[in-house]
């Protein structure tokens, strides 16, 4: 019975790898696909535990995460509010502990590593399909991410940032597994592009710093220093076959950190409207291109004008037909243009704010990264004689500033900045994943984007669970047999990406971060050449 047992964990425990890069956003009872195989896992592999129950007792790492996760829970035990998202989070927490103990009996990281590496190779070879428009991206998510006019890949996974996490730290693992190089120079090369493609910079950076200290740490230990040396001449030679096609992409990530991507400024001849309801009306507006990359009149990355209409009591938008208004020419960065924008009044008379505003792709409004639109007061009444003039609409601006806090619109300094101030009115934490639900408080907005973190990993545990929480993740880290291997290189690029992003919550990543720290107290492989 035993060996049944630990032979199905096996089996399920390849199924949950090969799963990793592909989570359907459909649910079965509230749970995924790659949720139920870590269930029927936890299942089987709960027994198998508690035959080696002794051994567990005597292994550091798992004492460290048994640690780690008492830790979270005590956190969630004593959080003030939101304590049933911090009793999700420090379950998912537990899940990873189990996952690292389940991984760590098995010792099997010969089979582990070839089912990762070919399952990351598949997922980045449908990735750089699904980009190229031959995908089915409502499998895995709601909707599609662009960082200005670029759409960053992202593949079979929910999010950009979580592709980027997952191909970062699968470079090591499968340019380590115990394959060919016939097949990992194109595989490098693939999960390359698709890192790449993601445009996460702080991904691309990780896996460039630890292959980098990695190899001069092996030059000097055993001159295995070229493994490192290749897979970052598979990331030069990836570069070179992505970015002539997708120009943008290195615009991203020259640009990025140094100005503002996306930026305008509106100037009108009247911000003040009297006009019957369905009436056609147009203005000419002067806009000027303040950010740093040019607007393309035409193409996949286009970017044209349209409006919205905005009840002034209610404060909603109302529902109105949508008129676009294309560019006739790209307009470079510090260029300006003159647009007759064309608009029609609502049915329903009232009083109302239009809001003019330039947007990309599927109507993606460049006031989701904190651009403000040229605003209109309206007064739409039947009967009267259109008259246009001058409003001061500066509290609408204010309100606007006040009220909207978007993923994109929030500079991690900010983030940083309140997460530091809720640690220390809170030392030991607000209870697991609650950062995103308390920042706002910290930055004076009275609604901001929940689905934001801390964008670190350390100060996201620091604000989850204090200091304690915090000392617990550096003692597991201490805790980890650190090699110049698969694991080690992996994990070492998870830590280093957690500097500007966090993936604890999202689980294909928690569950390969818990994987690779199972196997990290184990027998590991050699450089394989």
């Amino acid at each position: 019975m035993g060996v049944r047992t630990e032979s199905a964990s096996r089996v399920l425990l390849a199924l949950l790898v090969v799963q990793m890069p592909f989570e359907l956003k459909y649910t079965v009872l509230g749970f995924s696909n790659l949720q139920w195989t870590f269930l029927a896992l936890a299942a089987f592999g709960i027994s198998v535990l508690y035959r080696k129950r002794r051994l567990l007792k005597q292994d550091r790492v798992v004492l460290a995460a048994t640690l780690f996760v008492t830790l979270q829970w005590m956190a969630t035990s004593y959080a003030s509010e939101f304590t049933g998202n911090a009793v999700k989070a420090s379950i998912r927490f537990t899940a990873g502990a189990l996952i690292l103990a389940i991984v760590h009996v098995l010792d099997d990281w010969n089979r582990i590593s070839r089912t990762w590496a070919i399952a990351s190779v598949v997922a980045a070879a449908y990735a750089l399909a699904a980009h190229a428009g031959f995908g089915m991206p409502w499998s895995f998510r709601e909707e599609e991410f662009y960082i200005a006019q670029v759409h960053r890949l992202s593949g079979s996974f929910e999010y950009p940032t979580t592709a980027a996490a997952y191909f970062a730290i699968s470079l090591p693992v499968m340019w380590w597994s115990p394959f060919r190089r016939l097949f990992k120079w194109p595989a490098a090369i693939l999960l390359w592009s698709s890192l790449i493609l993601t445009v996460s910079r702080g991904a691309v950076a990780a896996v460039a710093a630890i292959l980098i200290v990695g190899g001069v740490l092996s030059l000097k230990k055993n001159g295995e220093w070229q493994n490192a040396a290749q897979l970052l001449v598979a990331g030069v030679a990836a570069c070179a076959l992505v970015l002539p096609l997708n120009p943008y992409v290195l615009d991203v990530f020259l640009r990025g950190a140094s100005g503002r991507l996306l930026d305008a400024q509106f100037k009108g001849p009247w911000n003040s409207l009297r006009q019957q309801p369905g009436e056609h009306d147009e203005i000419l507006l002067n806009i000027r291109n303040i950010g740093t990359i040019k607007w393309l009149a035409e193409g996949r990355g286009r970017i044209a004008l349209s409006y919205r209409w905005i009840d002034s009591d209610s404060r909603n938008f109302v529902k109105t037909p949508r008129l676009v208004t294309t560019l006739q020419r790209d307009v470079q960065p510090g260029e300006t243009v003159d647009v007759q924008v064309a608009f029609e009044t609502p049915e329903a008379p009232g009083k109302y704010i239009l809001a003019f505003e330039l947007f990309g792709h599927d109507f993606d409004w460049f006031n989701n990264v904190n651009v403000a639109p040229y605003l209109v007061e309206g007064d739409i009444q039947p009967g009267v004689t259109r008259h246009v003039g001058s409003a001061d609409l500066s509290s609408w601006y204010r309100l606007r500033e006040r009220r909207g806090v978007g993923s994109a619109t929030v500079p991690r300094s900010a983030l940083w900045s309140a997460a530091m101030m809720m640690f220390l009115k809170h030392p030991f934490g607000v209870g697991p994943d609650n950062f995103r639900l308390e920042f706002g408080k910290y930055l004076g907005v009275t609604l901001w984007d929940t689905r934001i973190h801390s964008n670190n990993l350390y100060l996201e545990i620091l604000t989850g669970s204090g200091v304690l929480g915090l000392a617990a993740f550096v003692f597991l880290l201490s805790s980890i047999s650190w090699r110049l291997e698969a694991t080690s290189f992996a994990i070492g690029i998870f830590l280093a990406h957690g500097c500007v992003d966090v993936f604890l919550m999202a689980t294909p990543i928690y569950f390969a971060f818990w994987i690779l720290v199972g196997t990290s107290s184990n027998k590991l492989l050699p450089f394989v050449s």
